[in-house]
């Protein structure tokens, strides 16, 4: 391998910026390394120790890569053509890539009203089915209380009049006890479950026809109120799957305006005479 090493020149970096000159500090195989290359990878406030250590490791690094690349040509000469055409390629996708991501950047509309997220569910509404229910409920859990006192808030819970409510909520307030309000908020059941433990298989049948539960395990009794469920398979509310909806259609904006600019260019390119096929 002929390989030459200018030492000084890792330690010269300020005469080298100040006079302009980018001296070598490595050949191999033809190939040079520049100073200038070694300037991206060694810091500026970095001691000289440092920058001689991080230099002579870069340097090393290279000089071992171009003896491996050398000997891969040598030995397999036609992988060199099949790599250059990659590169070739691999080169217009990317600058093909940024000039369809500058386009869009500049030219997408990603305004999406209600209207068109509305209008978009209603079309596709077998594509949103879901995977497992869903439900909006609202629960409180009470631990260490005698049985009697249990099947009076059972009472007053499942009774629903609103008296028998008021009484509950005054009896919550001064246990402490929160009352968990999903609000707008909709949950898959198994992430109820993860809340509700004792909320298992047998209960999500039984949602389908009450709207109050009480369950318990042998610590603690929960108290469910299912405010609206949806079986899986069934379609989910609007405002459950508006922002996948929204990526849709920005998405779809995307590619046809990627699609309509390279024909427009494709076109104006043979009316101008800028390209041409020999049949």
């Amino acid at each position: 391998m002929h390989a030459v090493l200018i030492g000084s020149a890792l330690f010269v970096g300020c005469s080298a910026e100040q006079d302009g000159s980018d001296p070598p500090v490595a050949r191999a195989y033809g190939n040079t390394l520049f100073w200038s290359d070694l300037r991206q990878v060694v810091p500026v406030d970095a001691t000289p120790e440092d920058s001689a250590t991080l230099a002579r490791g870069y340097v090393d690094n290279w000089l071992r890569e171009q003896v491996l690349l050398a000997s891969a040509e040598r030995n397999l000469p036609e992988v060199g053509m099949d790599v250059e055409a990659r590169i070739r390629d691999y080169r217009n996708s990317l600058i093909i890539y940024a000039y369809e991501q500058a386009v869009v950047e500049q030219k997408l509309d990603t305004v999406v009203t209600a209207a068109q997220l509305q209008q978009h569910y209603e079309s596709n509404r077998k594509d949103f089915a879901l995977k497992e229910d869903i439900l909006r409920a609202r629960w409180f859990r009470v631990r260490g209380e005698e049985p009697r006192q249990l099947r009076q808030l059972e009472r007053w819970f499942t009774g629903g009049r609103p008296e028998d409510l008021h009484e509950l909520e005054v009896w919550l307030a001064l246990k402490g006890i929160t009352i968990n309000d999903p609000g707008p908020a909709w949950s898959a059941f198994g992430q109820f479950a993860q809340q509700v433990p004792v909320a298992g298989g047998e209960v999500l049948g039984r949602l389908r026809s009450s709207e109050r539960l009480v369950l318990a395990d042998s610590a603690d009794t929960y108290f469910v109120e299912v405010l609206e469920h949806r079986s899986a398979g069934e379609e989910p509310p609007l405002s459950l799957v508006a922002q996948d909806i929204r990526t849709i259609v920005l998405n779809q904006r995307k590619m046809k305006l990627i699609a309509d600019m390279r024909d427009d260019l494709y076109r104006q390119a043979l009316a101008n005479g800028d390209i041409h096929a020999h049949r």
